[in-house]
């Protein structure tokens, strides 16, 4: 009888404990899982408190510019560009409709012309060919007070099924620069990337218009003189100089300047469409080359985003770069005659914080018009905003 007990008292002693197993296993879980929330919670914290400290310390660098720089710039309080899932056009690769901009409408460049500003926006819709599941193509927006656009109704550049496919398929044609040459063409440098489910393969690519609606492609801008570094170069910004309201392209030494991809790379052109590559950096902190390079009679304004730590991804900048810079390898410290401490624009609003990219301010476009600058930025990869400041002469 006692033995009788004992083994049941045995048998029910494992059915608690395999009963209560998962029980405690839950309860570890649990205590795990909360754990993690809590230190995500607490790092969230840090980086919110991070965030106002630094927002606090770029704002007073801003009411206190040194008088080179431009600015301050004041923001328009809602994005002047926003997705639109309703406009359709004929895809001449994928051969049917698409949405093609319900997705993103972001990172423009702009022109003045005719009085009316001309936004030129990097337009984002689904295309499961490509590795990040989205095709881009160029758009087009016309305004005439710079804050209210209407849209041309199709894409002005775009993937096709032509020699230069190779270079825009599955990923298209985004980020991009345009300005005007001393014979009256635009000049467009965009940026294309291939992404079949691979690595994207970036290329710097040339296109010219008359009318800034119909655009001839010219292929690579480094394929004729540096075809080893066609690859892997993108977003490309023209030193210029401003007439009017017109930034028009600028000689110096007999030639064109561009500074290129992250690290602000210097090319030179005789053309505008071929350019070589010089082997030397303007912004040595990988900066990625911005809204514009204008020559003044106290150097080169350079403009590039990059990260700024806690206001961050991608913030904007502005440079002094010494114009001898561009021929002469010995200036010290790569030419940089005055820099920023601090980023002049930042993300703020919920626009430029949540999207496809969160806090991402990013600006290839800075045009004066009625008396003002007007910088068009990319807002979370996914929106475009403008803000102003007065032009000064």
């Amino acid at each position: 009888m006692h033995q009788h007990i004992s083994n049941h008292y045995l048998f029910l002693k494992i059915i608690v404990t395999v009963v209560a197993a998962p029980v405690l296993f839950c309860s570890s879980a649990a205590r795990a899982a909360d754990e993690e929330a809590a230190k995500a919670a607490a790092h969230e914290a840090q980086e919110a408190a991070a965030r106002v400290v630094a927002a606090a310390k770029a704002k007073a660098t801003q009411d206190h510019l040194e008088g080179w720089e431009m600015g301050p710039f004041v923001k328009h309080p809602e994005p002047v560009l926003k997705p639109n899932p309703e406009s359709v056009f004929d895809c001449p690769i994928m051969g049917k409709g698409i949405r093609w901009e319900e997705m993103n409408t972001y990172n423009p460049a702009a022109v003045v012309k005719d009085g009316k500003v001309y936004l030129f926006y990097r337009a984002d819709g689904h295309n499961p060919e490509c590795g990040w599941g989205r095709v881009c193509r160029i758009g087009l927006a016309t305004s005439e007070d710079g804050i209210h656009f209407t849209r041309h109704p199709q894409p002005v550049l775009y993937p096709e099924n032509d020699e230069f496919k190779k270079y825009e398929w599955a990923g298209g044609l985004e980020d991009l620069h345009i300005i005007e040459g001393e014979d009256g063409i635009y000049y467009m440098n965009y940026t294309t990337h291939t992404s079949k489910n691979a690595p994207i393969a970036d290329t710097l690519s040339i296109a010219t218009s008359r009318d800034l609606v119909h655009w001839k492609k010219h292929g690579p801008a480094l394929l004729k003189f540096n075809p080893e570094k066609v690859y892997n170069s993108r977003s490309g910004v023209v030193v210029s100089r401003r007439v009017g309201d017109k930034l028009l392209a600028a000689k110096i030494d007999g030639k064109y300047w561009m500074f290129y991809t992250h690290g602000c790379t210097l090319a030179w052109s005789e053309n505008l469409i071929d350019w070589h590559w010089v082997g030397k950096s303007g912004w040595p902190r990988g900066a990625e080359a911005g809204a514009i390079a204008l020559l003044r009679d106290d150097g080169i304004l350079l403009m590039a985003q990059t990260g700024a730590g806690p206001l961050g991804g991608w913030c904007l900048w502005q440079q002094l770069h010494d114009r001898a810079d561009l021929t002469d390898k010995q200036i010290p410290n790569n030419g940089i005659l005055k820099e920023q401490k601090d980023p002049f624009l930042w993300p703020e609003y919920e626009w430029e914080i949540k999207g496809m990219t969160g806090y991402t301010t990013v600006s290839n476009a800075l045009v004066p018009f009625k008396g003002k600058w007007f910088l068009y930025y990319g807002a979370a990869d996914t929106y475009t905003g403008v803000a102003t400041c007065p032009l000064k002469n």
